[in-house]
């Protein structure tokens, strides 16, 4: 196969870049060989391209003062024959349109540009250029078909071609009476005479017969052709030699616009005479004409291709408008962008395919523009697609004229902003972030200068009383920035102090635009409410070891209780064993004592609230408060009048006033004053926020204060912690605060503590408002003095603790009870089938192990059962049964119980009174 052929492209570029992309372009396309010179200048490429050494010639339109247009009119002035391809940098439709009637092959955007576009277009110039010239030869032999003379064409070459290849630079076009005369052997520089028959035949060299040429005369006829064009129409000093007579010889050049594209030679027997040669002068300007037509036609096609191509292809909508504003002329482009077919949308109305809110405002420049209040016009609108989306496209307008200059319309055209549009609200989102962001946004250059900081860091600065953005930052600022602009990496949580509050600084690096970006936060309230959600978690641990503790411990002390009680009832009273058991009893009921306070603390306590008047609480302990404090320390009371109810155990908030009144008064050794208020307050969000345990609403406050020693604030943080004290050894046991903050959580309150050394502390309990009035005090029925004795019932004791379990069921069968007895809910279920169900009632621990509670066990067995009586025991509170406790056939017994609570309750439950085994029973 033939290599491809040579083409010499030449590039008239000022950028270095395109020149070295134009070179990688050409050298990526296989199986073509092209050479590609470069100029960087105007003066410089319009030499070289009136030199038309090169096939095609490439010209950036951008070429300093002057421009790719004006240098394709100035290079086709001089002489340039090689077809222009004109580069651009952005598409646009006026500069197209100029290059197209500029003259140029072809117009091609840079930001497009890829290797198959220039090769296709360098190779369509290359092949239009020639076809043209071949088309302007096939009309000349056209006109001269027929002629009974010969005849043969030579197109324009540069006249050193013309010299050097002599007689070989005719060999375009030979017609057949020429072939009948001779034809020239190059290798030997003669016309050979290939036939003899023809009208011309006679007096010619027969067949084998040579005409020599005498090339001498043929150099001298053409070179006088070329320089005198113009002037002389025809040239015959040319002559053929041969032995017998003399050829005759003539050559007209073939002008089109004062340009030569040929020559045509005609060659005749002398015997013809000069009459032939006149008369092939007027066919040789015929054939002028013919050229020149031809050419401008097929110029004018060329033309309109083009620029049909481009708009056929331009991603820009190109439209046109009648007066009326229905559209008469619209590109492919307008169906890519708005999914209407072209032909669906011609004679339809243009306001219909705008968005409703700019409808007006198109209507009226579109009137502007027919009064000829404008000329043109520039501007943005939205359009809507077919599938309902909007697109934004920037309109360019102008008002169309016909021949006698009056407006028939606008024309103009559409480009698709839309991404653009998208691109500048997101810059906007973004430039408005730092703007209205609450918090501080400061940015620093690489060389560590302050160059924007927003509205957020100047308001932080004049709240914390610094006269400069820059004192809002921690002290090693500088550094952090530099080490950031030098790795590339952020730095996060850098925190400085400032007049009480925390100020908390990131920094990023932003590397591309050599600036690090710091964003601060007030971090104080957060660190707050960290250190008390800390708090709170620590005291809730150990809250759950101390109700774990406590749950074991009450099985161990109802044993001790329980058996010391019996020891006692059957022992006589001058027994010398009286004493020892009074002394075990009285231990389990101060260790039981102990334990109810852990299990404060922990809030699984039994509480038995009632709507109470809290003021009444208080004003019956008044009386008690004077002998509990001595006479050095003054009791002051503040009640408020009509004070609403609150819901609590009056037992419980008891507690809390007599350990909130021992503590101040072990803090005021030396005398002082103890006041007691109560008062009403609404709390809102913002107090609320601020106070992890608050939440919004009306709540009552009960406030003691003391002025004694006061506490630091490390002992502020743990006064609510079981068995952490600041007392002497064997002066307290540290529960008296864990028991205060037990209840206040146990009857949905919360606790404020406020303290300075030598000013004493305020303690502010806040308790939810009760709805519905306060009612009396019930007091707990007192135990029987008289043994309550069972009927023979049978009851199924369930208790994993065996000690405990065997002391229940001594108990009961001492009282005439069938008991019968299980360790787990497995256990129990298996006794249940044994007795085939025979079980009046059910005495179960809540706690069990196997994973079967004793609610768990009772359900089973109600739904074997229904009318079966239950009770559930437990060191913990009964809220651990859940919502649906306190129903008729159940009771709570909590640990640790003394035997005659034990059956009093067993009797009640049996009994079936409603109201007593409806209600939680504490013993």
């Amino acid at each position: 196969m033939d290599p491809a052929p040579l083409i010499k492209v030449l590039l008239v570029e000022d950028d270095e870049d395109d020149y070295i992309l134009a070179r990688e372009l050409l050298a990526e396309l296989p199986g073509q060989r092209f050479t590609l010179d470069w100029e960087k200048t105007f003066a410089s490429g319009l030499e070289a391209m009136c030199r038309n050494q090169h096939d095609v010639a490439l010209v950036d339109y951008r070429l300093g003062a002057q421009n790719g247009v004006e240098l394709l009119r100035a290079s086709m002035a001089g002489g340039c024959q090689a077809p222009v391809i004109l580069l651009t940098g952005t598409g646009e439709h006026q500069v197209d349109l100029e290059a197209m009637q500029a003259g140029a092959a072809d117009y091609l955007v840079k930001a497009d540009l890829q290797a198959q576009t220039l090769e296709r277009s360098i190779r369509y110039a290359i092949q239009r250029k020639r076809a043209a010239a071949l088309a302007a030869f096939e009309q000349a032999r056209l006109a001269a078909f027929g002629a009974e003379v010969g005849l043969a064409l030579t197109r324009r070459d540069p006249l050193a071609a013309i010299l050097g290849r002599c007689a070989a630079a005719m060999a375009q076009y030979l017609n057949p009476a020429l072939a009948q005369i001779s034809t020239f052997d190059p290798r030997k520089n003669v016309f050979e005479t290939r036939a003899a028959a023809g009208p011309l035949a006679g007096g010619l060299p027969g067949p084998g017969e040579r005409i020599r040429l005498n090339p001498e005369t043929l150099r001298k006829g053409q070179a006088v052709l070329i320089n005198n064009l113009g002037q002389d129409d025809r040239l015959s000093d040319a002559e053929w030699v041969k032995r017998e007579g003399l050829l005759s010889y003539a050559a007209y050049p073939l002008v089109l616009e004062d340009e030569l594209v040929g020559l045509m030679s005609i060659f005749s027997h002398q015997a013809l005479g000069d009459q032939i040669l006149q008369e092939m002068s007027s066919v040789a300007n015929g054939i002028s004409l013919c050229i020149q037509r031809k050419r401008s036609e097929e110029a004018l096609d060329a033309s309109e291709v083009r620029y049909r191509s481009v708009v056929e292809n331009i991603k820009e909508v190109i439209f046109q408008l009648d007066q009326f504003g229905h559209w008469t002329f619209l590109n492919p482009a307008w169906t890519a962008i708005t999914g209407f077919e072209e032909s669906t949308t011609m004679g339809t109305f243009f306001l219909e395919y705008l968005h409703q809110e700019d409808r007006e405002r198109n209507r009226h420049i579109f009137l502007q523009l027919l009064s000829r209040k404008l000329d043109y016009c520039r501007y943005e609108t939205r359009f809507l697609t077919k599938d309902g989306k909007v697109r934004w496209v920037e309109v360019y307008a102008q008002m169309t004229l016909d021949h006698d200059h009056a407006v028939m319309g606008i024309s103009g055209s559409l480009t698709d902003i839309t991404e653009r549009k998208l691109a500048e609200s997101a810059i906007q989102k973004l430039a408005a972030f730092p703007q209205v962001n609450p918090n501080p946004i400061l940015e620093f250059g690489a060389d560590g200068i302050l160059t924007y900081f927003n509205e957020a860091a100047r308001k932080m600065a004049t709240t914390l009383q610094k006269d400069d953005v820059l004192l809002l930052l921690p002290p090693n600022a500088n550094p952090i920035i530099r080490e950031c602009m030098a790795t590339g990496q952020k730095r996060l949580r850098e925190e400085i102090c400032l007049n009480g509050r925390t100020i908390s600084w990131s920094f990023f690096p932003i590397v591309g635009n050599q600036v690090v970006h710091c964003y601060g936060t007030d971090v104080t309230d957060v660190l707050n409410l960290e250190a008390q959600l800390r708090h709170a978690q620590k005291l809730e641990s150990v809250g759950q070891l101390a109700a774990g503790v406590a749950h074991d411990f009450n099985n161990i002390l109802t044993v001790i209780q329980g058996y010391s009680e019996a020891l006692l009832l059957q022992t006589p009273a001058q027994s010398s064993a009286v004493r020892p058991l009074k002394q075990i009893s009285d231990a389990a009921k101060r260790a039981a004592a102990l334990t109810r306070q852990l299990l404060l603390f922990s809030r699984k306590q039994v509480i038995q609230a009632r709507v109470l008047d809290l003021n009444g609480v208080l004003q019956n302990l008044a009386h008690m408060l004077p002998r509990l404090l001595g006479e050095d320390i003054a009791l002051q009371t503040g009640y408020l009048a009509d004070l609403p109810p609150v819901e609590a155990d009056v037992g419980m908030l008891e507690q809390i006033v007599m350990n909130l009144a021992v503590n101040a008064r072990d803090a005021m050794p030396g005398g002082g004053t103890l006041a007691i208020e109560t008062s009403t307050v609404e709390i809102g969000p913002e107090y609320a926020h601020q106070h992890p345990d608050a939440r919004p609403g009306h709540f009552i406050c009960l406030s003691v204060r003391d002025t004694g020693c006061g506490m630091d604030s490390k002992t502020l943080d743990r006064i609510f912690e079981p068995f952490f004290t600041t007392k002497e050894v064997g002066k307290g046991t540290g529960l008296g605060l864990a028991t205060v903050y037990g209840i206040v959580k146990q009857h949905q309150g919360w606790i404020e503590v406020s303290s300075e050394l030598g000013k004493g502390s305020t303690f502010k309990i806040y308790f939810p408002k009760a709805a519905g009035a306060a009612a009396a005090v019930v007091p707990e029925p007192a135990s029987s003095p008289e043994p309550i004795l069972g009927r023979e019932e049978t009851i199924l004791v369930v208790e994993d603790e065996p000690v405990l379990r065997e002391f229940v069921r001594d108990f009961l069968s001492s009282h005439s009870y069938k008991v019968l007895e299980a360790g787990s809910g497995a256990d129990a279920l298996r006794v249940w089938d044994e007795v085939d169900g025979a079980v009046d009632l059910l005495l179960t621990d809540m706690v069990m192990p196997e994973g079967m509670t004793g609610r768990d066990l009772a359900t089973q067995l109600k739904k074997r059962r229904p009318g079966l009586k239950v009770i559930y025991s437990s060191g913990y509170s009964p809220e651990t049964l859940g919502r649906n406790f306190g129903q008729n056939d159940t009771v709570f017994l909590s640990k640790p119980y003394l035997p005659p609570d034990l059956a009093r309750v067993v009797r009640q439950c049996l009994d079936g009174a409603p109201k007593e085994c409806g209600e939680p029973v504490a013993g």
